[in-house]
Formats: structure tokens, C-alpha cells, sequence
């Protein structure tokens, strides 16, 4: 009896190994997919460690101007979280959540989180631009202080 079990034990393991194929090649979409995955994590670097080059290429040049300007910062930490992708014939664009912490000085430090488009040109697979809560600009106090707008009459 027990060796019936480990008889079939064996074909159960057999079978379930000679079954996967590992000649599986990921799809164009979820290459485009992992790409971008892979650029958002690297501007995310290149932002926290102010490697201005990087940012150039890996962003539009009005992109990379925009957030090379806002570099102010002693310090930032940022949590980028792809949440969906939506793939065109032209770009793609990966809706994405966030949080960072700024520190404006060694003892001051601000933080905000958000929601966030990346759009990517889909041939050049450059950031194009930032729908949304942009990551990469540092909040400021008084837009953390009030941060809902106060609706008058």
C-alpha cells in the first residue's frame, strides 16, 4: 500500500513537471508593461539621488527640466505602486500610487502622497508626462497645511 503511494506521488510530480513549458515568451504588452515599470523605478532613483542626467534620459526634456528645477531638497524617500496599465498604439500609461518624505533641512521634513498617470511615448519609452499627483515636486507647507480647497460663497 505504501508503495502504491509513493508510486503515485512520483506520477503526480512527474506529470505536473512535464507540463510547464518553459518556452513561454512574455507578450509584447507585457514586455512594454515591465519596461515601464522598470523606467518608473529608475526615475524614481535617479529623482531621490538628484542624478540629473538619468532624469534626461529617461524623461521628455520639458519633464526633466521641470523636475531638475525642483531638486531643492536635502533628501526625499518615494513608494511608487503601479496599480493598472492602459496600452495604445501610441504611449502607455500606468496609473500608479505614491508616498514620499522630503527633508528640506536635517531636522524639517514634509510628506504627501498621491495618485498618478505615467504616460510614456510608446516608441521611445520616455516619460512624457505626469497626469495627476506629480511624485517629483516637493509639497509645500502651505498646500500641506490646507489641503483641500475651502469652497466660498
Amino acid at each position: 500500500m505504501m508503495k502504491i503511494n509513493y508510486v503515485l506521488l512520483l506520477l503526480i510530480i512527474v506529470m505536473c513537471l512535464g507540463c510547464t513549458d518553459k518556452n513561454i515568451k512574455p507578450s509584447a504588452d507585457s514586455r512594454s508593461a515591465t519596461e515601464a515599470f522598470n523606467i518608473i523605478e529608475a526615475v524614481r532613483t535617479a529623482y531621490e539621488e538628484k542624478d540629473k542626467a538619468a532624469l534626461q534620459n529617461h524623461m521628455d526634456s520639458l519633464l526633466a527640466e521641470h523636475t531638475i528645477k525642483g531638486l531643492l531638497f536635502k533628501k526625499a524617500g518615494l513608494t511608487i505602486t503601479p496599480r493598472m496599465v492602459t496600452i495604445t498604439d501610441e504611449s502607455i500609461k500606468v496609473n500608479a500610487v505614491w508616498s514620499g518624505s522630503w527633508w528640506l533641512t536635517k531636522d524639517k521634513s514634509l510628506e504627501n502622497r498621491g495618485v498618478a498617470d505615467f504616460v510614456f511615448h510608446k516608441a521611445s519609452m520616455k516619460l512624457i508626462k505626469i497626469d495627476g499627483d506629480n511624485p517629483f515636486i516637493v509639497p509645500s507647507e502651505e498646500n500641506r497645511r490646507n489641503p483641500l480647497p475651502v469652497m466660498q460663497n
